[in-house]
């Protein structure tokens, strides 16, 4: 009985070595297989690359990139031409195979995300990089991003923003390798933020006084999260004034309920100077609804001299004074 048992026992720890044998020489999805198979010999330097890529080559060496590319210590599968674009044998092989070969113009947003966090792992994981809404949307990171742009391209935007007024900044200038500037870049899906900046009142966006990711991560990572506390909102980085605490808080502000900040304004621009999403008495009543029919207390809930500490207050549980 018992040499049965030990050959059962003998048996299962057989399958068991052979999934996980199996599970560890299954190959690595496209283009990380490039860089797993890819043998000392593969690498071939960047100067042979330069014999048939040579304007790519060109603007490479004035890239951010090169900088990083070019150290000798790094391992061969992060320098030059191949840290990004695979080993540069495999792709000699054939060179109209676009497996043996990192395209990014021609690649999956996925596929690019892999190739681009190889490095980039400090930015976010792959697994972060698939709960964005980018990803979700089929946006990689070359959508927004040059490996090696031209010095043109480096400097400042190609084109205005259309229909854009003369006070509008036309020419911002370019970082993170960006395809333009922010505004133009967010802008060309982002539309309806745009417009709601050409409102009367608006952040000063378009002035070229922020950007986009002033309030916006479009790199979302856990440690980014940890540093950003759970309940105020992001406008609390410029307006500290309404930060409290508060021994009254109004609930929005503090975060418990709502939209936070949003509930009441409207970030991007508005009609009215405060950026509040409506003139009247009507924005209290989105939540307020029992007030609505017999209580009036004039244009607004605060204007007319009632509850004028909106944000919270130290004194009054109805926020009626600071």
């Amino acid at each position: 009985m018992a040499w049965r048992v030990s050959a059962l026992v003998l048996g299962l720890g057989f399958c068991a070595v052979t999934v996980l044998s199996g599970r560890e020489r299954k190959e690595p999805p496209f283009p990380l297989n490039l860089f797993a198979k890819a043998k000392k010999e593969d690498y071939i330097g960047e100067k042979e690359c330069a014999r048939c890529h040579k304007p790519y080559f060109a603007s490479y060496e004035r890239s951010p990139h090169a900088l990083y590319m070019r150290d000798t210590k790094a391992p061969l599968d992060r320098q030059g031409c191949e840290g990004c674009h695979g080993p540069g044998e495999i792709h000699l092989e054939e060179v109209e195979d676009a497996t043996k070969v990192v395209r990014y113009r021609k690649s999956k947003p996925e596929e690019i995300a892999r190739a681009c966090l190889r490095c980039h792992g400090d930015t976010m994981r792959l697994a972060q990089w698939h709960r964005t809404d980018h990803a979700k949307s089929d946006v990689s990171c070359t959508s927004c991003h040059q490996i090696h742009p031209s010095l043109e391209e480096q400097r400042v935007g190609k084109a205005p923003l259309p229909g854009s007024a003369p006070w509008v900044a036309e020419r911002v200038p370019i970082a993170g390798l960006l395809t333009s500037d922010q505004v133009r870049l967010c802008g060309g899906c982002h539309q309806r933020a745009v417009n709601q900046m050409r409102l009367p009142f608006h952040h000063p966006v378009l002035q070229g006084r922020m950007v986009c990711t002033d309030c916006h991560d479009v790199h979302p990572s856990k440690s980014g999260r940890k540093k950003a506390h759970p309940f105020k909102s992001t406008c609390l980085t410029c307006h500290a004034e309404k930060t409290g605490p508060f021994v009254f808080e109004h609930d929005p502000v503090a975060g418990w309920s709502g939209e936070g900040c949003t509930e009441c304004h409207q970030p991007h621009g508005a009609p009215h100077p405060s950026l509040v999403k409506a003139f009247s008495r009507g924005l209290c009543n989105q939540c307020h609804t029992d007030k609505g029919n017999a209580h009036f207390p004039g244009w607004t809930c605060w204007q007319a001299g009632c509850h004028v500490a909106v944000h919270g207050s130290n004194s009054d549980p109805f926020l009626r004074t600071p």
